[in-house]
């Protein structure tokens, strides 16, 4: 992969703001959403997450509705952040003790000195699939040489996804004709503008079963996982050290959030409502029931959530992006970077 200049992380969260389809971006520092406000006792928490409300976020919603967060002794405070503020801006001001966000920013953020760890997993799979017609002959990332691939741009997970199937296949950027298409993967598929696209399973692959465009998902690699990790939950390494109870507690919390999703996901639906002021017709919410149902696969494939973090995985991340030019410049030393020790055993 590497076919790019250095990009900076905020250019870069651009892409992740545009994962969700259907809804409209908050332009100020707070979430149009109703984050929680709860006063009273407990060690004060603030769970970012980034820009517009979305039922990908329903764990924190669920843990904060339901008094998760307050059973475990915190007093959680949920904020979204505004389309001009950087993905760990906050975060690092301490306007945010955690934020949810993409394994590879966080990557790229601590390789430009920033004082991140990430402690938990969010999506236990990676999100990013390649995607063509149901009736299409493409069956395999082999057979996408010569063919026109379309995604966002030349930057953010769908890329790093994109190069990572092209590598598995012993294939490169030159053997497709990428086209940047934004965000509008389903119109150009659709069309026939391109013959394949790259996007999000839990975002993009609903769209077009919404859509009644049948497709086909292909997976970035042959055999196994690709050399990426997906979403996860990042602190700084002060708050960690200062806040340890409190992170513990925060977690356990969201897992149990998550959990819920994953066990009802029309409750967790329902309790988004609250979050989400988009979701007020049928067709919303049914988008959104079809994306939660989706997201769940990512939170726990096997139906049961767990945070733990696979360290070799993010190992092979942090070789594999180092390889691409203008990514990470140098190496991250992944034991630094990714612990396991905040997650209840």
């Amino acid at each position: 992969m590497g076919f790019f200049g250095r990009k900076t992380v905020a250019a870069l969260v651009a892409g992740f703001s545009l994962l969700i389809a259907g809804c409209t971006a908050s332009t100020g520092g707070e979430s149009a959403s109703k984050p929680s406000d709860k006063a009273g006792g407990g060690s004060p928490v603030t769970v970012g997450m980034t820009y517009i409300p979305n039922v990908q976020f329903a764990p924190a919603y669920v843990a904060d509705k339901e008094g998760l967060f307050t059973a475990e002794g915190v007093a959680a405070k949920l904020r979204h952040h505004g389309t001009d503020e950087g993905l760990f801006t906050a975060l690092l001001a301490g306007e945010e003790d955690v934020v949810i966000a993409s394994a590879d920013e966080m990557l790229q953020a601590r390789a430009q000195g920033m004082d991140l760890i990430s402690v938990g997993q969010y999506y236990q799979k990676y999100p990013t699939k390649i995607m063509v017609k149901d009736d299409s002959a493409i069956r395999s990332v082999a057979d996408l040489k010569g063919k026109k691939v379309g995604l966002p741009g030349e930057f953010g997970s769908n890329w790093f996804g994109l190069l990572a199937a092209l590598k598995d296949s012993g294939m490169t950027r030159a053997d497709i004709d990428v086209q940047s298409i934004g965000f509008t993967q389903l119109a150009a598929l659709k069309s026939d503008k391109v013959d394949a696209v790259v996007g999000f399973s839990n975002n993009d692959g609903v769209q077009f079963e919404l859509a009644d465009v049948p497709v086909r998902e292909i997976d970035l690699a042959k055999t196994g996982e690709p050399p990426l990790v997906g979403m996860n939950i990042v602190t700084t390494s002060q708050f960690a050290k200062n806040h340890a109870d409190a992170l513990k507690h925060t977690l356990q919390a969201l897992s149990k959030g998550m959990q819920v999703c994953v066990d009802d996901p029309a409750r967790a639906v329902d309790i988004t409502k609250s979050y989400d002021q988009n979701l007020t017709s049928d067709e919303a919410l049914a988008s959104t029931k079809a994306t939660l149902e989706a997201t769940n696969k990512l939170f726990a494939p096997a139906g049961k959530v767990d945070f733990t973090q696979d360290v070799d995985q993010w190992k092979r991340m942090n070789d594999f992006l180092s390889q691409i030019e203008g990514v990470l410049g140098s190496k991250v030393d992944v034991t630094e970077a990714v612990t396991n020790e905040y997650l209840e055993q």
